[in-house]
């Protein structure tokens, strides 16, 4: 730039000199001086031009280095997106667990044990759109798939989940909010998972519905009772397994007034049962409605379900039990039954030092068997539960007559232990993260 003014310099200087040698003697001098500001004044004009030129073109190209170093960031973000994409969270718990209780001496003698009693992994996100969502556990004496499912969005109401995943029944993701969850956990009827497809479809605000088709329990091989759900399991005269089951669920969402809501539930489930010894093909179903309502830090919920199972077992063996299992144990159920259970619970946020949420509750279940020989079976649970950071605690009072895992040898069974009461008290602490 600066050269080219110069030379505009330069030849201004050399066209006045021209006009001056070129006038005569007897030229007014007064004409000379005119024609010479004259040629000035162009060749200024012709300056001012080639300088606005220079500037446009200096425009232009900050204009396009700008322009350039915009896409190279550009670029290098959308690298590192599909270097990075949504990905994959990992994440898990270990749990610590207390407990006693009166029906086994020698623990009483011992006062409790103190154990760990799990350690899990978790790995949730997504990849190309592609949902994942896993859980890994090792308890102490087994280690079981709690759930793994890929699944995917077809729309903002539309959901579809393949793998091992929570089959929908009863209120969802459970009932419960104590550590033992409701009576209708051990029959398999609460946070149950199962291998197959799930649809969720949310229509509107006010709906919820859920189908599903189950081909076998989490586990295909029947005989292991090494799992986390309550499934039918085989063993010495019990030859059924569960197969081939539809689910059905339908929720209707209620706002009411100053913030409350209320949560109706349908739950509709049929499938069959393959019995290995006799290779026939029996049926099994189960009908359920529950109720779920906040009201302030207040939850109160219901339900009242219905189940049958009808084998096709070989001579001799009643139809009027099948066995379940999960834990490591197989244990024995009344084949036909109606449940009656309930939850209340508040919470509470607090603001202990580190404590800052709590959730009080007290749990019911009632187990009425619909076959000969039974007796029914109740269980009640009261306690709270605390969450401080990545702590989270359960303090658990538990007990109950002629049920699983609080002192009886089934349910609905009418053993000899059907009419005593038995508790056990239990506080489990887990660091979650």
């Amino acid at each position: 730039m600066k050269r080219q003014l110069s030379t505009a310099l330069v030849a201004a200087v050399l066209v006045g000199a021209a006009t001056i040698s070129s006038a005569s003697e007897g030229e007014d001098e007064a004409e000379i001086l005119k024609r010479q500001i004259e040629a000035m004044q162009q060749q200024l004009l012709e300056m001012q031009q080639q300088l606005g030129e220079l500037r446009d073109e200096r425009d232009r190209e900050r204009e396009e280095r700008e322009e350039i170093e915009t896409r190279i960031v550009q670029v290098e973000e959308s690298v590192v997106e599909e270097e990075d994409p949504d990905g994959i969270d990992v994440g898990g718990a270990v749990r610590l667990n207390v407990w006693w209780q009166d029906y086994n001496d020698q623990l009483k003698d011992r006062y409790s044990d103190f154990e760990l009693e799990l350690f899990r992994v978790n790995f949730s996100g997504s990849v190309g759109n592609v949902i994942l969502d896993a859980e890994w556990r090792r308890y102490n004496d087994f280690q079981a798939i709690h759930h793994a499912w890929v699944g995917y969005d077809f729309s903002d109401e539309l959901q579809m989940q393949l793998g091992i995943n929570r089959v929908p029944f009863g209120i969802q993701p459970y009932m419960s909010h104590s550590f033992w969850f409701t009576g209708n956990y051990y029959l398999g009827y609460e946070d149950d998972y199962d291998t197959g497809i799930k649809f969720v479809h949310t229509p509107s605000d006010d709906w919820t519905l859920y189908y599903g088709f189950y081909k076998n329990p989490e586990y295909a091989n029947d005989a292991r009772a090494d799992r986390y759900s309550f499934d039918l399991v085989t063993g010495g005269d019990q030859g059924n397994t569960e197969t081939n089951q539809f689910n059905f669920r339908a929720e209707r969402h209620l706002a009411l007034d100053g913030g409350d809501s209320v949560n109706l539930g349908l739950s509709l489930q049929a499938g069959q049962m393959y019995n290995r010894i006799t290779e026939r093909n029996g049926d099994r179903w189960a009908a359920g409605v529950d109720f779920d309502g906040y009201f302030g830090d207040w939850n109160v919920r219901a339900m009242a379900l219905r189940y049958e199972y009808n084998p096709e077992n070989p001579a001799g063996v009643s139809d009027d039990f099948v066995q379940k299992g999960a834990f490591a144990f197989p244990f024995m159920i009344a084949a036909k039954a109606n449940t009656y259970t309930y939850s209340i619970s508040r919470s509470f946020d607090l603001d202990w030092g580190p404590i800052t949420w709590a959730n009080c509750y007290n749990e019911g279940t009632y187990v009425d068997p619909d076959v000969d020989s039974s007796s029914n079976s109740v269980q009640s649970v009261t306690g709270c539960s605390v969450a401080a950071g990545g702590v989270f605690a359960y303090f658990d009072w538990i007990t109950g007559r002629n049920m699983w895992f609080a002192g009886g040898d089934g349910i609905g069974l009418d053993a000899t232990t059907a009419g005593r009461w038995d508790s056990r008290f239990n506080i489990n602490i887990g660091y979650y993260f």
